[in-house]
């Protein structure tokens, strides 16, 4: 595979990509082993690591932040540092280093950051400093589609309306092909790429994503690794099942949409097999696994606490003509706590959790296993968490199967399926 080895000018430098400088094999060795370790008390067997299709400019999203320039000697007193943007150093979190271009992120990148430089240094806007409440500009968020080739950028600032916001959306188009360009405000003192209030400045308020199914192209046994996206696109899918997804400015949708129809397709799988007339999606985002899984299920709720990805679900369900799928916004602990008030789930109900980084809320494990799912189909983006998860499952739940799927490469991170069957003595 051509380029495999290609390293981005910052590798050594960025906490993002650490193996960059290691055979895309060996990374897939490495993570099979990390798991193998780290969950050998839940499962024994062998685990397969499904390989992202993709290798470069596979994220759909990146959001680099804003800061003041770090120098390698300490500045004199009141010394105005100069404002950069980019991601968290490898060593040294507290500072970022500035970043001309990124291998995994969007393709166009460069163009647009040099842009924004520009920009930066025409307005004279400085960045955020949440010590001295001083500064505004917090985050650059960058996303783009894979299949549809439009780009979204938001500007993410402190509260307040954008000066000469022209200026902003002219740098943007002079350096990117934007199909949709946001101001966001956002007043909280954490560092994310999040917004209070946002407020469209150009073109669309959404990009639009396309996944594609098809049994041969997406099948375990035919797992090709591309360099890029255009020559995975690029392949026959003129047969495959398509759904097309609207994702709104702080909608979450898998980063990596390429290898997400791998991920999709592994869960697809599971739901087919076991033909559940009740699906419950917890963490159902803008309804990816959802609407994926529509043919082989009854009826599906989707759970997802922010409503902008609750009404984009609704949106794609209409779009694709599926109405078997309701979309409730709530958190998880949240709806749990309704749902069994009202009487649990219905006999032969399954349920999928797909939970960010930090996992479930204790209470809406404790009320799973109360309402005691037959089958759950946990989807973890962070494999230390789900141990820890298993162990407060394991008592009524047991592993029956476990694979992993690759949507980060160059990174230690790994996403994990584990296919849990209630024990007969918690179904009473």
């Amino acid at each position: 595979m051509e380029n495999e080895n290609k390293l981005c000018r910052h590798f050594g430098d960025c906490g993002g990509c650490l193996y960059q400088d290691v055979s895309y094999q060996e990374q897939l060795a490495q993570k099979e082993q990390f798991l193998k370790d780290l969950l050998q008390d839940y499962w024994n067997q062998p685990i397969q690591i499904v390989p992202s299709p993709v290798l470069l400019h596979y994220r759909n999203k990146i959001d680099p932040g804003f800061a003041l320039k770090r120098y390698p000697e300490p500045p004199p007193p009141g010394f105005d540092r100069e404002t950069v943007l980019g991601f968290k150093a490898r060593r040294g979190w507290k500072w970022p280093i500035e970043i001309e271009e990124c291998l995994i992120g969007p393709e166009g990148v460069p163009a647009l950051l040099n842009s924004l430089a520009q920009w930066r240094t025409e307005c004279g806007m400085e960045a955020y400093d949440n010590r001295k409440g001083t500064g505004r500009l917090r985050n650059l968020l960058v996303r783009d589609g894979k299949r549809s080739g439009e780009k979204m950028v938001v500007l993410i600032t402190t509260s307040g309306p954008l000066a000469d916001a022209d200026a902003f959306v002219a740098a943007v188009l002079r350096g990117f092909d934007a199909t949709s360009i946001f101001h966001g405000e956002f007043s909280g003192g954490a560092e994310v790429a999040t917004a209070d209030n946002l407020t469209l400045l150009h073109g669309n308020p959404w990009i639009t994503e396309t996944l594609q199914f098809n049994r041969d192209l997406y099948s375990e046994d035919n797992l090709a690794v591309f360099s890029a996206p255009d020559a995975f696109i690029n392949q026959n899918g003129r047969n495959a099942e398509k759904l097309n997804f609207r994702i709104s400015p702080l909608s979450f949708f898998q980063t990596n949409p390429l290898a997400a129809e791998r991920l999709y397709g592994l869960i697809r799988k599971w739901v087919q097999a076991l033909g559940p007339e009740h699906l419950y999606d917890l963490y159902g985002g803008a309804g990816g696994i959802a609407l994926s899984c529509s043919r082989f299920a009854g009826s599906i709720i989707s759970v997802e606490n922010v409503s902008d990805a609750s009404e984009d679900g609704r949106f794609n369900a209409r779009e694709n003509g599926i109405d078997n799928v309701a979309f409730v916004t709530d958190t998880v602990r949240a709806f749990t706590k309704k749902l069994l008030v009202s009487g649990g789930m219905p006999p032969g109900s399954a349920v999928i959790l797909d939970p960010p980084r930090a996992g479930m809320h204790p209470k809406s494990i404790a009320r799973l296993v109360q309402m005691a799912p037959r089958h759950v189909l946990y989807v973890s983006c962070n494999p230390k968490k789900l141990r820890e998860e298993l162990a407060v499952l394991g008592e009524a739940y047991r592993v029956t199967d476990l694979k992993g799927v690759d949507m980060f490469p160059h990174t230690p991170h790994v996403e994990v399926l584990a296919s849990l069957e209630a024990s007969p003595a918690s179904l009473g």
